[in-house]
């Protein structure tokens, strides 16, 4: 998949934000493999009009999310 983290933070409770930058035909994609892994994160566009995704990992997952973001990152879909 064609995405990048545009920005991170740790928010006061230990959730991990990240902006990820992510074109608009693969944002359906990232979002239905994300919301098949419910309770490890949440997510939101937070302007429809920019290709940003906001997720935020609770740390109980950062581990399991980061594994899952880096074999996505290197997954091309359009070949399978």
């Amino acid at each position: 998949m064609n995405f990048f983290v545009a920005d991170r933070e740790i928010l006061r409770d230990g959730t991990k934000r990240f902006m990820l930058n992510v074109p608009k035909e693969e944002l359906i994609y990232l979002g239905y493999i994300l919301e098949s892994f419910e309770g490890w994160c949440n997510y939101t566009t937070p302007n429809k009009n920019e290709p940003l995704l906001q997720i935020d990992v609770t740390p109980d997952y950062f581990d399991d999310f980061n594994k899952l973001i880096r074999i996505l990152s290197e997954w091309n879909y359009e070949e399978v």
